[in-house]
Parts: C-alpha cells; sequence; structure tokens
C-alpha cells in the first residue's frame, strides 16, 4: 500500500515533467508497470491513484476514463509475467507489444467517444498532429486516434515496461537486504 502511494506521487511527477517538457511520449505508466510487477493492488493503486489526479490536473472528470488503459497494463502484467513462477524475457515482450497495441484502442475509444470535438485539449502534441493529420485523409477519428497512437506507444510503452520492470528489479533489492538486515 505504502509503496503504491509511493508509486503514485513519482508517476505523477514524471508525467507532469514529460508534459512540461512536451516531449512526444505519454510517460503515464512507468510506475503502474513497477507497481503491477510487485502485485496486482500495487499496480492499481496507481493506476486508480493517477487517474483521478488527471481529473484535477484538466480540470475534467472525463480524464479518468483513461484509468482503462492503466487496469489493462496492471492485468496485462499478471497474466503474462507476475502469476509464472520463472522469469521470461519473451512473456516480457509479449507485455510490451500488447500493451502497445491493447493501449493504443483503449486510448483510441476514449479519446474518439469525449475528446474527439475539443481539438488538442487532451493529447500530447505528437499524438495530435498524428491524429488530425490522418483525419485529413478521411481514415476517420476512431482510427486516425489509433493509427497515431500506435508509435508513441511503442516507445512509451517499451520504456514504461522495461523501465518498470528495471525499478522493481531495484526495489526488490532494496528490500530484500533489508529484511537480511532485520535478521
Amino acid at each position: 500500500m505504502i509503496l503504491g502511494l509511493i508509486f503514485t506521487v513519482l508517476n505523477i511527477l514524471v508525467t507532469y515533467i514529460v508534459q512540461a517538457l512536451q516531449w512526444p511520449f505519454f510517460m503515464d505508466m512507468i510506475f503502474v508497470y513497477a507497481g503491477s510487477f510487485i502485485g496486482l493492488p500495487c499496480g492499481l493503486i496507481v493506476g486508480i491513484l493517477h487517474s483521478i489526479w488527471g481529473i484535477f490536473f484538466h480540470h475534467n472528470f472525463l480524464y479518468f476514463f483513461y484509468v482503462i488503459c492503466c487496469i489493462t497494463g496492471t492485468i496485462l502484467t499478471k497474466v503474462l509475467v507476475t502469476r509464472h513462477e520463472d522469469f521470461s524475457w519473451i512473456r516480457l515482450t509479449l507485455l510490451f507489444f500488447l500493451s502497445t497495441v491493447i493501449i493504443s484502442l483503449e486510448g483510441s475509444i476514449v479519446y474518439s467517444v469525449f475528446f474527439a470535438e475539443a481539438v488538442g485539449d487532451n493529447e500530447n502534441s505528437t499524438v495530435m498532429f498524428l491524429t488530425y493529420t490522418l483525419i485529413m485523409q478521411n481514415l476517420g477519428v476512431q482510427l486516425s486516434a489509433f493509427l497515431a497512437r500506435l508509435p508513441v506507444n511503442l516507445f512509451d510503452k517499451a520504456i514504461a515496461v522495461y523501465g518498470g520492470f528495471g525499478i522493481f528489479c531495484g526495489v526488490r533489492k532494496i528490500i530484500q537486504k533489508r529484511e537480511l538486515l532485520e535478521v
């Protein structure tokens, strides 16, 4: 629980910095994945609290619907990686690829349903540019929003999944050392 709260603060901080610097990534899930590697409750705490923060940051309740992306990342982590006794880079890579595609689809649905009319209101500049470029090619809002997210999420989820796993490994090492010192 405490680690979930710490990861939430760190996730919000990373997201805020990335948005302030206008980087072409979302970077809203690195600590969601780190928490998810620790356990399903930890990942859900980070994802849900981060989404609640999004409501206040953007002054719009509709941002909470992006929580589905965090929940998906957490569940995929449980199903593909943490429920297995042995670690596998193949499962971690599968998590990365499935997260990229599924979360791109979910994000495009949330965008299409709630934000498509508010041009540029909730997107980073890269996704906004790609989405509207594709819309101008008569691809439709849903398909354009999905295709625009794929290249961004390809990099974003690579950083989040592998970076989150690295953070998890570091935290696990610290916890194990602390447990040895207490014995």
